[in-house]
């Protein structure tokens, strides 16, 4: 009997303190068949060496070297090598659970295209939280790495490179083309949190804008598939630009002249696709906390940031106090 290989991705660049801990995690899984394409992205420290060591610990892993070109091109160049039936995407300074493979295997093999799974994410404390996502190309994330795809959906389809929110770009685009999406509702993906220098924490506005021409590089791309609605997009809009860049990231812009300019940025280009965005139906979110999130954004828009502290930031903070 022929079983299916998974060939999973996993992107290196310095990250020597914990790729032991993400190769293992993946050698520990109780589904055998599958190869490790690991690639090293030019790294500078001592993740290299421990490649090596990897690699004549067990032969399912090997080795893609090349100059630094960034995560987006690392999975790239991957993605050109892969041999198995299902891909999965592992970054290196992440770990999985031991029984992911023969769970995702198991769904893929009765016809499923994607499988999405929960996740776990670890802050600098170790604390963990879990995270519930759905099964939709919204709901699910745009993160690579808490699906499994069947390898077919990635042919001659690839990360866009050199800027940020590279996955936003494609991973929408992969889940639209799928026909049949399961979700299993169990966190095999531990997501670290902790590294002071990965993209999560790192604050940059001139980089956040990275995300408009990763929008408009997907928007182009879900435009050339049948029977997807506008509505698909301006969701999407709506998510990164409302909720992600101005609810989530703007806060961090200290400087509120730089703030307002890059606000103006966000406003300006959601309403030039999402014209309608205060009233649009997305989420399954309750009246209460839509209200407050579409009247949070359009205070930020018009630069009132403390009245938009009031409505979204501190019915949070109270909420994370137990305050209801």
């Amino acid at each position: 009997m022929a079983f299916a290989k998974v060939s999973i991705i996993v992107p290196v660049y310095n990250i020597e303190k914990y790729i032991t801990r993400c190769l293992d995690s993946i050698l520990a899984q109780t589904y055998p068949h599958y190869e490790v394409l690991v690639v090293d992205d030019g790294s500078t420290d001592q993740s290299g060496v421990l490649l090596d060591k990897y690699v004549q610990k067990d032969k399912r892993i090997k080795v893609i070297r090349k100059t630094n070109g960034g995560q987006a091109s690392a999975r790239n160049a991957a993605l050109q090598k892969v041999s198995g039936d299902y891909i999965l995407m592992v970054d290196g300074d992440d770990s999985i659970s031991a029984d992911l493979l023969e769970n995702c295997v198991a769904k893929l093999n009765e016809g499923a295209d994607i499988v999405v799974f929960d996740y776990r994410t670890v802050n600098k404390k170790g604390q963990q939280q879990y995270v519930s996502v759905g099964p939709s190309a919204i709901s699910a994330g745009t993160a690579p790495w808490n699906k499994m795809y069947q390898a077919s959906l990635w042919k001659a389809t690839f990360f866009p490179e050199g800027c940020w929110y590279e996955d936003l770009g494609v991973v929408p685009y992969i889940m639209l083309r799928a026909k049949h999406i399961c979700k299993i509702d169990e966190a095999f993906y531990i997501y670290d949190q902790s590294r002071e220098n990965s993209q999560t924490n790192t604050v940059n506005a001139t980089r956040y804008k990275d995300i408009l021409q990763v929008l408009a590089h997907l928007k182009q791309q879900v435009e050339t598939l049948p029977n997807v609605h506008t509505a698909f997009v301006q969701g999407m809009y709506l998510e990164q630009l409302g909720y992600v860049m101005t609810l989530s990231k703007s806060q961090f812009i200290l400087e509120k002249k730089e703030r307002r300019a890059f606000l103006q940025v966000m406003q300006t280009e959601l309403e030039k696709v999402c014209p309608n965005w205060f009233h649009l139906r997305h989420r399954s979110e309750s009246i209460v906390m839509k209200s407050l999130r579409r009247r949070a954004i359009k205070a930020y828009f018009r630069g009132h940031f403390l009245l938009g502290d009031m409505l979204y930031v501190w019915p949070k903070k109270l909420k994370k106090m137990g305050v209801r």
